[in-house]
């Protein structure tokens, strides 16, 4: 007899409830499996990016996530002879890939004790006064400089047999054509591309240096026409190979000055360094001492500062320095500074200067 609906729901037999446990069983392994196996995966991930496994310690981070390491060793590199200035600086060591930063041509950054000058102003310094401003621009101390002319930069090339370099375009480079892409270039070509002026200059010595660095070319040292330390400078040259070669970001004011792009700049100058944000200093001249701005600087900049004013102070008649921290937040800069100059009081004070961390008036207990 059939059952009708008024009959109650039809019990399962108990083939039928085997049958469904069974399939039960089989769906909870098959899910345990795939559960190991993404467990697996993403502890494989998590290693493959430089994580750790049970029981080991983990690497410790900044604030940006970057691994802990130190700043680099900097030099301040610099090839003469050229229209547009070839400046940059190479790093290496310190836990940091090695990796280049080139100045552009015609970028206007601050001269300690001098003010707003173009690059090609800067390279044409004396070595050492180079490399205060190469560092005050970066805003990062470069331990070393190095000083080559453009045409003893191209027998140096010719000695490696020549450089591959990537180039961004298409060139003529006295009478052959060049490019795009990777291409052999002898130094007599370096020396003609890099000597043409042009809009895109800092593109052409960016991709030399890069070529150049990679090559890791054994420098003689007689081959530099100035540095602070030849060994020390040819081995920070020979040691970036690989190096990652940027451009600096800039950007246009008043229609025809050329500045650093902040916060950009010191973003990249951080992220291929290794380097903190600099502290910013005004200093003035309060004592009427010539070159009291490079002399500063050159005690100041090692500790992490960059003099983004200089000038006079209203007189020349201050016997003591005087370091002005702008806030509480940078009395310790302040005692930095002071420990750095080697004289000097710290006061505070809470105007803001929206330009300045510190401000410093030079007298007369500063020897310089």
């Amino acid at each position: 007899m059939s059952l009708g609906l008024g009959d109650g729901p039809v019990r399962p037999s108990r083939t039928t409830r085997a049958d469904a446990s069974l399939r039960r069983r089989r769906m909870y392994a098959v899910v345990a499996v795939l559960v190991v196996v993404a467990l697996g995966l993403a502890a494989w991930a998590r290693l493959g990016d430089g994580g750790t496994s049970a029981g080991s310690s983990p690497t410790a981070t900044d604030s940006t996530g970057q691994r802990g390491r130190g700043p680099s060793e900097l030099l301040a590199f610099s090839i003469t002879g050229a229209p547009s200035a070839l400046l940059a600086v190479v790093g290496t060591g310190g836990g940091q890939p090695p990796a280049g930063f080139v100045l552009p041509p015609g970028m206007t950054v601050i001269v300690p004790g001098q003010g707003e000058t173009p690059t090609e102003q800067v390279q044409a310094l004396p070595g050492d006064a180079m490399r205060i401003s190469v560092s005050n621009a970066v805003g990062a101390w470069a331990s070393h400089y190095a000083v080559m002319n453009l045409n003893g930069f191209g027998d140096t090339i010719d000695q490696v047999g020549g450089l591959t370099v990537n180039l961004a375009d298409v060139y003529t480079v006295g009478g052959s054509v060049l490019g795009p892409g990777r291409t052999h270039m002898s130094g007599n070509q370096v020396v003609t591309f890099l000597y043409e002026q042009a809009e895109d200059t800092a593109i052409r010595w960016s991709s030399v240096l890069e070529a150049f660095l990679k090559s890791a070319p054994a420098i003689p040292q007689g081959d530099l026409t100035e540095t602070d330390d030849a060994a020390a400078a040819t081995a920070v040259l020979g040691a970036a190979s690989g190096a990652e070669v940027q451009v600096a970001p800039t950007k246009v004011v008043g229609a025809t000055a050329i500045v650093p792009a902040q916060p950009d700049f010191d973003d990249l100058v951080g992220r291929l360094f290794g380097t903190p944000p600099p502290v910013r200093a005004f200093v003035q001249n309060g004592n009427g001492s010539p070159g009291i701005g490079e002399a500063v600087a050159r005690d100041l900049l090692p500790q992490g500062f960059r003099i983004v004013l200089s000038g006079n102070a209203e007189s020349f008649n201050h016997d003591t320095t005087v370091i002005t921290a702008i806030g509480a937040d940078h009395l310790d800069d302040a005692n930095r500074a002071k420990d750095a100059l080697g004289v000097g009081v710290v006061r505070e004070s809470q105007v803001p200067s929206g330009l300045a961390d510190v401000t410093i008036v030079v007298g007369s207990d500063f020897k310089g």
